[in-house]
């Protein structure tokens, strides 16, 4: 067999014989060197026989008896001289720095007397033609769905600044097909001159660039608003600039869209101000008539008190009485509330004992505890620093806080008003009760102006929900904050915190 298949070299000219067995073995050792790697290995496994191919294949390989190396000679004979099939094995190997699989096919070899001789070995070709097309498809899918994701289209220019590519998609966003386009400069799509002047200049700095603003006209005569962005590219082989490639947004929609939100909002702010105005001007007009209905009840009482029958007249002076100054109080919030969004409140400042700030709340708000059957407690430890504040505002705060905790807090219950120092230097006033609470979900909510919760005892007192929203407003006025902590059924905590900078 050996010798059957032993290549034969070329003799001189002079001593070739013309014969047919003479060109048949040139003919097939020119067959051999250009088939695939063929080789013979014995039944060692040592390597006997092999073609140009696949000396070819051991010197890029760098090994000495090339394939035959890596693969299980052993146990490949041992399973040849078993059955009578081809033999599979893939080997991977480094080809050129690139990893390869190389496919080997082997048949067993026999004898005169059917005896085992070896093997035969033939390597499949290395064509990565196949794969690389496989590849180049799944890459060009994967661009052409980013392409579709992430812009309205995609361009790309000469150096020439002429069109050379456009995505299908600028049909859609400007009317045109991209074969209208091929070859046209890509500054013609602006809308004016100086859209492509400027243009013209973005591409003249040679550098990449983001959010070009364009101006584009498209076929229709309509203008829209595109965002730009590329950059430039360059010859692999010379390093010549060759032109950009990039992307266009469409942000026509949302610049409009953005510049009506615009609109609405300024006119928002405008008829909220003039709300404000008119609220802070009809200060004097509102509190007048109401001074005058507190006055005039407050003098008829008197007067019908002196009578021999009265009946119940004096009572009815009283509620008068009792229901303008209800109504006076709420306008008062009201328009407390307005000077402040419109910025007319200005603080009147004086240093302040905190007793002397909080005492003459708690006066005013004993009667209505007692009444309603609450425990109203004060905790003011002595020592306190004085408060540089507005005391009718503070005493505001204060008044809105206990109303709102005795008008909340069952009957036996108790509500107290204490004073303290935080860790981090803050005055503290603190409203603590143990009414009905507030859901943690309606905690921030409270907090705004006009807002209730809904609850029986919110629907039987009333009220318009500015309590708390004025409340914090004013503390802010005063550079401090408000919290607050509540827990359905076990109570809430309010507390008012006033920087150091305002003790003294």
């Amino acid at each position: 067999m050996r010798d059957k298949l032993r290549l034969v070299k070329p003799e001189p000219a002079a001593a070739r014989d013309p014969s047919a067995e003479h060109i048949k073995q040139i003919f097939a050792q020119r067959l051999f060197d250009f088939a695939s790697p063929l080789y013979l290995v014995d039944k060692t496994g040592h390597l006997t026989w092999c073609n140009l191919p696949y000396r070819q294949l051991a010197e890029r390989l760098a090994l000495r008896d090339g394939i035959v190396e890596l693969l299980p000679m052993t146990a490949l004979l041992a399973e040849g001289g078993a059955q009578d099939r081809v033999i599979r094995r893939d080997v991977a190997v480094s080809i050129d720095g690139q990893n390869q699989v190389l496919h080997v096919h082997h048949v067993p070899l026999a004898g005169k007397e059917g005896e085992q001789t070896g093997l035969a070995g033939l390597i499949e070709p290395i064509d990565n033609s196949a794969q690389l097309a496989a590849d180049l498809a799944v890459a060009q899918e994967r661009f052409d769905d980013i392409v579709r994701l992430t812009s309205d289209w995609v361009w790309e220019i000469d150096s020439a600044l002429n069109v050379t590519m456009l995505s299908d998609r600028v049909t859609k966003v400007l009317g045109f097909l991209p074969r209208e386009l091929i070859g046209q400069p890509l500054g013609i799509l602006a809308d004016s001159e100086a859209g492509t002047l400027a243009l013209h200049h973005r591409f003249a700095a040679m550098t990449p660039f983001r959010d070009h603003r364009l101006e584009a006209q498209t076929k229709t005569g309509e203008t829209r608003l595109f965002l730009l962005s590329g950059v430039p590219t360059f010859s692999h082989a010379t390093g010549a600039h060759t032109g950009f490639r990039g992307t266009a947004n469409d942000i026509t929609d949302l610049v409009r869209r953005e510049h009506s939100l615009i609109l609405a909002k300024d006119a928002a702010e405008i008829a909220n101000r003039a709300k404000s105005d008119f609220l802070a001007n009809m200060s004097h007009e509102l509190r007048t008539p109401l001074n005058s209905i507190i006055g005039f009840a407050d003098l008829l009482a008197r007067q019908i008190a002196e009578l021999p029958a009265k009946g119940r007249a004096v009572e009815y002076a009283d509620d008068i009485q009792t229901s303008a100054s209800a109504l006076l109080a709420m306008i008062n919030d009201i328009l407390d509330l307005s000077k402040i969004e419109s910025g007319r409140l200005v603080l009147n400042e004086e240093e302040i004992s905190v007793p002397m700030l909080c005492d003459p709340v708690l006066r005013l708000l004993q009667d209505r505890a007692c009444a309603a059957e609450l425990t109203l407690e004060r905790d003011i430890p002595d020592g306190l620093p004085l408060v540089l504040v507005d005391q009718r505002l503070m005493r505001q705060i204060l008044g809105n806080l206990l109303s709102n905790a005795v008008k909340f807090t069952p009957a036996g219950g108790k509500i107290v008003l204490r004073a303290f120092l935080a860790p981090e230097g803050d005055l503290v006033l603190e409203v603590d009760d143990n009414g009905i609470g507030i859901p943690e979900k309606d905690i921030d909510r409270v907090l705004e102006p006009f807002v209730q919760v809904e609850s029986h005892r919110a629907r039987r007192y009333g009220g318009t929900g500015l309590g708390l929203a004025l409340a914090r407003r004013l503390a802010e006025l005063h550079g401090g904050r408000l919290t607050l902590a509540s827990q359905p059924d076990y109570g809430t905590k309010v507390g008012l915190h006033l920087p150091a900078s305002r003790l003294r």
